[in-house]
């Protein structure tokens, strides 16, 4: 079993993507957990045979570790078991507490997680700050291997200031390059060479990223209970909102609103229906200030419509009016 991680915007789904496309005949199982109520995310993974489960309405490393437990099961109660399992967390979890269930008694005897890998933006990692910063280095501290991705938006000089940040949290982990991770796909499915990743009980519990109400989502005599002052929900620290229309947007008016995103947004994701004869329907991609339109992506899977999601930090919602301005430039 594989645990992906990785910050929002570094790139999860399209390594998991790149897997799945590419998987030489293995079995492969995937769970996909999108902090927004959409999960965008498992929309855009497409393999043949592939197992998929969504886990939405949550964290997986909090509101709903109950949820990740079940679904792994369930998958190991199949006649045809898979090959490997992938769990894509979203990038608002912290990967030791996902960790930390998959190494529950129910498991540990089924499974072994052989990989924590953690995606890194690099044109964007020197760019966070504050409480986001704390979450950034949790996910890298916790990796066996990370996946240094987006190499090509940065010089030479900007990767060795990356390397160095990364260093000093991770002193062994190795690290590997890419662009639009494209990497070996001996070292995702099984890897023998690296090392095991930390147990959960190599780190402090991180209080910016578990749930307040006592208990929720946690199962009593298998997960450890977290002490009352430690808790903090996701919504404390991120806020997640998204868009749905089956009407177009008028492709000029909207192009205006989404190059003046309100700066507190710090990603959105989806599909964008518009009125553009030629590519009525585009995939957005938006990491802080940098902008992505996809006309090539996977149409057939997606119907006429938008469907977004925008994960922000908290009160952003509040402080924008981006829903009157999106209803605005529907046509």
């Amino acid at each position: 079993m594989t645990i992906l991680s990785g910050f929002l915007g570094a790139g999860k789904s399209t390594l998991l993507n790149h897997v799945v496309r590419h998987h030489q005949g293995r079995k492969i199982a995937v769970l996909v957990n999108d902090f927004g109520q959409i999960n965008i995310d498992s929309d855009l993974i497409v393999g043949r045979d592939l197992k998929k489960i969504e886990l939405t309405g949550g964290c997986i490393c909090c509101t709903i570790q109950k949820d990740l437990l079940t679904g792994v099961i369930n998958l190991m109660k199949q006649v045809e078991k898979p090959d490997h399992i992938i769990v894509e967390c979203s990038g608002a979890a912290d990967p030791v507490q996902v960790l930390n269930t998959l190494s529950s008694p129910l498991l540990r005897f089924h499974l072994h997680v052989d990989g924590l890998f953690t995606v890194i933006d690099c044109s964007q990692l020197l760019k966070i700050d504050g409480e986001y910063l704390e979450l950034v280095g949790r996910q890298i501290d916790a990796a066996n291997l990370l996946i240094l991705n987006k190499t090509d938006l940065i010089d030479s000089q900007g990767l060795k200031q990356v390397k160095h940040f990364i260093r000093k949290i991770s002193p062994s982990a190795v690290m590997l390059e890419s662009i639009r991770c494209q990497v070996p796909l001996d070292l995702v499915l099984g890897f023998k060479e690296l090392p095991e990743p930390k147990g959960a009980g190599s780190f402090k519990e991180m209080d910016i990223h578990v749930h307040e109400a006592s208990g929720q989502g946690r199962i009593a005599g298998i997960l450890p209970a977290v002490p009352s002052h430690q808790m903090k929900s996701h919504n404390l620290v991120f806020e997640s909102w998204s868009f749905k229309s089956v009407a177009p947007f008028t492709k000029r008016a909207f192009k205006k609103v989404l190059n003046n995103i309100p700066p507190d947004i710090i990603r959105a994701k989806g599909i964008l229906y518009w009125d553009d004869l030629e590519h009525p329907t585009v995939l957005l991609n938006l990491v802080g200030q940098w902008i992505d339109i996809d006309v090539h992506f996977n149409k057939e899977a997606f119907p006429m419509e938008t469907r977004l999601v925008f994960i922000g930090k908290s009160g952003w919602k509040k402080r924008s009016d981006i829903e009157s301005k999106f209803n605005d430039c529907l046509a």
